[in-house]
């Protein structure tokens, strides 16, 4: 016996496919490695010489081009720094001279040969600022219209106070935070500071990311500017850290290999400025020519492959194609037995994972759903009657568990409920669905006996109260599977008829007649004048007196919740002519539909309700204390005026000051630009005049200031998501 089993054990692993499959690739590996290993020796040489001189050819040219670039920049900057208007400017700052200067910005920065974002003239007197835009202080230039984390406000006040004639800054990241929610990125600047005085200096603002694109053309982005001080200037990847520039003095020559890449490197004569360029070892493609020697070992090569792998393929041919047959064939009544032992696991998995896809076929015949023939479940039944059970579970308001525990709650739910209804109904079938609900499909045509199951399920239901309340909804018998799809959408209608309270519900029959709540005109009248005087007390009695009559009526779960969602609708637009702070208003309304789905009972829901008119009308409160002359005038005359065409540079006029300073004031008092200002109240303004079914629609558009209905159309649809023909609907639904 012992002499049988070194025989044995030898056996068993000449019949493993995987020793097969290394015995057959390693022929094909040794052929190609002889190829290999000539063709490397033969031209290892030539693709080193090819690729340096290629490189160094590329490098020296970007150089070029960065070199004359800059060069250029500084001459025409220069000039443009010691011409008349801007040195008037500095002298003697003047809103009578900034349109020439902004004239002269625009013209350097519509040029596109010259890659300049921005021009920017800095004043230490009255902290001003003057760029192509317009003139505005430091604060607004710097920490909001080109805010850096490189390069805060603080950096830029200190240029003041050091000494250097120009200078060139390392690039960053910079973005426009004029829309505090949605900050725009403007890319990767290059700053070049000009300066004559401790007074004024001049900034450009070089767009490095444009530079690069035209004056690097290579396969690889993997280019490294260093300054004199061998600080970084321009990174061209943020994939790899920069080459310390200590190491890359220290390197022999101009190029060399280091981590697997070649580095190239280069030095500007103008600006002392150095570039490196890298190239990764392993992606560089062979440049040689094969010689006749090769070709013919390649082709023998290619014909030993191609004569194992038909050997090899013969071999497994047959058993794969009988694994195949077995897979498409699902009922099958035994696995197919093969003298390899991984075909034998294969053909045991698929056997074993038979109730799986059986589970699935079901699932997809429940919802409709057409799959290939092959693997479709055969569903067909008549006279055999069946009944859905279907759970609904709805995390509790006051839970504070994680999504992982939820789905391990119902998991064991899953098993719970399979556990109770398999032993009774042996050919049930229970499985999850989604993530909130589990179905049972139980043959039978009693749903007495089904009744007493669910009232012991119940009991154990309502001991988990901590994390939610189970709603349990029971078909009607139905008889043949054409039925499965109505089934189960008698189901899901059921769970429509859920009630606000904590404890597990069994439904079994829908409502005769639906029930819909919801304001009456004087009630919504009421509601958007106490809020936008932010009465807390008289909006409380108001909900109270509403929820204390709906609570008698026994109303549905849906029915209250649609009510919360129109109700948080109506309290964001009767708000929405207040510039609250877009981070308080988001505390208020964040999630808003999903804290509504979690409510399970009356009182949950009305104290969520409760909270967000309490804390609405206290931000309109604290936003109509922190007064402001200017926002104020400006609030009053839109609101005054909102029919009319209203223009900056007419409100601009009666405050006595610039458009653009108006702009910017404005804007950092109420964290809204005047032309979004002015659009969200007439929209907010509108929605209530939508409500009326009596006005039209382009009545309504002209007593809010819009005289084309496309415009009013396009406008509307921005800010709520919905055309006004689409609002009234909803509303009127």
């Amino acid at each position: 016996m012992k002499t049988l089993q070194p025989i044995i054990f030898i056996r068993n692993k000449s019949n493993s496919l995987f020793m097969r499959l290394i015995a057959g690739f390693l022929c094909i590996i040794l052929l190609l490695a002889s190829l290999i290993v000539y063709a490397v020796s033969v031209s290892k040489q030539n693709v080193r010489q090819e690729i340096v001189k290629y490189n160094t050819l590329m490098l020296e040219n970007t150089k070029n081009n960065y070199e004359k670039h800059l060069d250029l920049i500084k001459k025409q900057m220069y000039l443009f720094f010691y011409s008349d208007e801007v040195q008037r400017l500095r002298s003697a700052p003047n809103y009578s001279r900034f349109p020439d200067v902004i004239r002269e910005i625009s013209s350097f920065t519509t040029n596109p040969y010259l890659f300049i974002e921005d021009i920017v003239f800095y004043a230490k007197q009255g902290d001003l600022v003057v760029e192509k835009g317009t003139s505005t202080n430091a604060e607004a230039m710097f920490q909001v219209f080109y805010k850096s984390e490189s390069y805060p406000l603080d950096f830029w006040r200190r240029q003041f106070t050091e000494s250097f004639a120009n200078r060139m800054l390392p690039a960053a990241p910079m973005t426009n935070h004029i829309f505090r929610d949605r900050p725009q990125p403007l890319g990767d600047m290059i700053p070049l500071l000009i300066k004559n005085s401790d007074d004024f200096y001049m900034i450009v603002f070089l767009d490095a990311a444009k530079m690069y694109k035209a004056f690097h053309q290579s396969l690889y982005n993997d280019l490294i500017i260093y300054n004199q001080d061998g600080e970084p200037l321009f990174k061209s990847t943020a994939q790899e850290a920069a080459l310390a520039f200590d190491d890359l003095r220290q390197a022999e020559g101009s190029d060399f290999i280091r981590d697997r890449k070649y580095h190239f490197t280069m030095k500007g004569e103008g600006t002392g400025y150095t570039y490196l360029y890298r190239v990764p070892v392993e992606r560089i493609a062979n440049q040689s020519q094969f010689s006749i020697t090769v070709v013919a070992i390649l082709a023998a090569a290619i014909v030993l492959s191609v004569i194992f792998s038909f050997l090899f393929a013969a071999r497994i041919n047959n058993p794969l194609k009988k694994v195949i047959e077995s897979l498409r064939q699902m009922n099958e009544p035994t696995p197919f037995r093969s003298n390899i032992k991984e075909f034998n696991i294969i053909s045991h998995e698929i056997h074993g994972s038979q109730m799986i896809r059986k589970q699935l076929s079901f699932m997809n015949h429940l919802k409709a759903i057409r799959g290939h023939e092959h693997d479709a479940l055969k569903l067909d039944f008549a006279d055999k009657p069946f009944v859905f059970i279907l759970f609904q579970i709805q995390q509790s308001f006051k839970s504070s568990s994680s999504n992982a525990t939820m789905q391990q709650w119902a998991y064991y739910m899953k098993t719970y409920i399979d556990s109770l209804i398999q032993p009774s109904y042996p050919d049930s079938m229970t499985f999850q669905i989604e993530k909130d609900q589990i179905l049972s499909l139980v043959f039978t045509d009693d749903k007495g006996q089904i009744t007493n199951l669910l009232g012991e399920m119940k009991q154990v239901f309502d001991h988990d109260r901590e994390f939610g309340v189970i709603t349990i909804a029971v078909t009607s018998v139905y008889t043949a599977s054409t039925q499965l799809t109505l089934a189960f959408e008698e189901a899901e209608a059921l769970l429509e008829e859920r009630l606000l309270m904590n404890e597990t519900q069994l439904i079994q029959e829908r409502r005769s007649v639906p029930i819909s709540i919801g304001l009456s005109p004087d009630q919504e009248k009421e509601l958007e004048t106490q809020l936008r005087e932010g009465n807390t007390q008289q909006l409380i009695a108001l909900l109270e007196r509403l929820f204390a009559r709906w609570r008698s009526k026994a109303l549905t779960a849906s029915v209250m919740q649609g009510f919360a969602d129109s109700l948080a609708g109506k309290i964001r637009n009767a708000i929405a002519s207040y510039p609250i702070d877009t981070e308080r208003l988001a505390s208020l309304y964040g999630k808003a539909g999903e804290r509504i789905q979690q409510c399970s009972t009356m009182e949950e829901l009305e104290l969520l309700m409760l909270e967000w008119v309490t804390l609405s009308s206290e931000a309109v409160r604290d936003q109509k204390e922190e007064k402001y002359p200017v926002t104020s005038f400006v609030m009053d005359y839109i609101h005054e005026h909102l029919s009319e065409e209203i223009y900056l540079d007419i409100l601009a006029e009666k405050l006595k000051m610039s458009s653009g300073y108006l702009s910017s004031y404005f804007k950092a008092k109420t964290g809204k630009n005047i032309v979004d200002y002015i659009n969200e109240t007439r929209i907010a303004k509108a929605t209530d005049l939508l409500a009326d079914s009596r006005i039209k629609i382009h009545d309504a558009a002209k007593s809010v200031g819009y005289q084309n209905i496309t415009s009013f159309n396009r406008m509307f649809k921005k800010y709520t998501g919905v055309t006004p023909s689409e609002y009234r609907k909803r509303t009127d639904s």
